[in-house]
């Protein structure tokens, strides 16, 4: 094609009419087309460069304990301290996998319900206050281990487990490997809490003792009475005057240990906890938070042992006439004091003792303070060595 003929070519090319103009809305989208257009733009080189920064973290994270490790004269030791500066345990499955891995379904016998919030069991234990790495924790029904999970959290040295269903044994010993890793010394021992020597199995006084648990309903507060009388006698666990008790209860046995003079919750645990303890509802769990749920929320209580406490009279007398007052609890006092009497001197023992204690007759049994329950014990104490015929009696047996 000659040149001319390529000139005339280009003159026969066809333009846009200048005249045509895009109406408002052709434009506006063109202008929308193209925002987005640039905001992809950005996005990708956002996108690219966090992509660069986090392959930088990383590379620099794996050479540093890699090249940490090859320093370290012991990887475990340099994997510890790793584990230790974040608080974590090495990695676990949850403790619903581990229910379902091990197909542990609550008792009903055993009164058993697990909580599986990290949130809660990290609160509960946080209620037993300073954990000294020397202090020993005895954890009483840990299950499939939720609040020991927590208790190794803070780092103590010694652990105790006492659990009385061995299906649980799996699962505490796999918490028991990995605290190993952060030298925490794991016990678990099958046994019933209830018949546990603790004397026997933790014979050095010279570490402090926390006991804690979610305890089975069945036994919360028969367990709790014991420990009572154990520290009345400064024996079990409780041979220093600075172990602590942070417990789960039903709501409703929680407000009575707390329950102060004059509740309507109070009752003979009221006055038996405050007695020998100075105990605090620190707050209540749902019931929807264990699996499975119970009819009724749970109150966590902290006990703590009084450096003196307020009777040296035997727990068991103290006890018998505590018992017996609350007996008729909305009755006047004396109705249910005067149990402790054969029929033939009752009315008349009953005044002079009520004299003797200083202590009105006709209030009821919540409206008695600490102090007038022991005056009232000392009063039946001073009789009985006059009278020990009359400790003996049984109200309720057989006429």
């Amino acid at each position: 094609m000659s040149g001319n003929e390529h000139k005339q070519q280009k003159l026969n090319v066809k333009y846009a009419d200048p005249s045509l103009k895009l109406d408002k809305a052709q434009l506006e989208f063109m202008k929308l087309i193209e925002e987005q257009n640039l905001e992809r733009v950005q996005k990708l080189k956002r996108l690219r460069r966090n992509n660069l920064i986090t392959a930088g973290a990383l590379i620099t994270s794996v050479v540093g304990i890699y090249a940490y490790s090859i320093l370290s004269s012991n990887m475990s030791e340099a994997a510890v301290r790793v584990l230790k500066s974040g608080l974590r345990l090495p990695p676990l499955p949850t403790l619903r996998d581990i229910v379902k891995l091990y197909n542990l379904r609550a008792v009903k016998q055993l009164s058993q319900n697990f909580l599986m919030d990290e949130r809660l069991t990290d609160k509960i234990v946080k209620q037993c206050g300073r954990m000294d790495s020397n202090d020993v924790i005895l954890e009483v029904g840990p299950g499939p281990g939720g609040i020991t999970r927590s208790i190794i959290r803070r780092e103590p040295k010694h652990i105790v487990l006492v659990e009385k269903d061995a299906r649980f044994v799996p699962t505490l010993e796999l918490l028991r490997e990995c605290a190993a890793s952060l030298n925490i010394q794991v016990q678990i021992f099958v046994d019933d809490i209830l018949t546990f020597n603790i004397e026997n199995h933790l014979p050095d006084i010279t570490q402090r003792l926390h006991l804690i648990g979610n305890l089975p309903f069945a036994i919360s507060t028969r367990l709790l009475i014991n420990w009572l009388e154990d520290v009345s006698l400064r024996r079990g666990a409780f041979r220093r005057p600075d172990t602590c008790m942070t417990l789960t209860f039903q709501k409703e046995v929680a407000e009575r240990i707390c329950a102060p003079l004059g509740h309507e919750q109070r009752c003979r645990l009221s006055v038996m906890s405050q007695i020998w303890t100075q105990p605090f509802l620190k707050f209540v769990i749902p019931g929807a938070a264990f699996v499975p749920k119970p009819e009724v929320d749970v109150g966590v209580v902290k006990l703590m042992p009084l450096k003196e406490p307020k009777t040296t009279l035997d727990f068991s007398l103290v006890e018998k006439v505590v018992r017996h007052i609350f007996n008729m609890r909305q009755k006047y006092c004396r109705r249910g004091f005067e149990t402790l009497f054969p029929p033939d001197q009752r009315e008349s023992v009953t005044f002079e003792l009520f004299k003797e204690a200083d202590v009105e007759d006709t209030v009821r049994p919540f409206q008695l303070s600490v102090d007038e329950c022991l005056r009232l014990a000392t009063a039946y104490s001073n009789f009985i060595q006059n009278n020990p015929e009359v400790e003996s009696y049984n109200f309720r047996a057989p006429k």
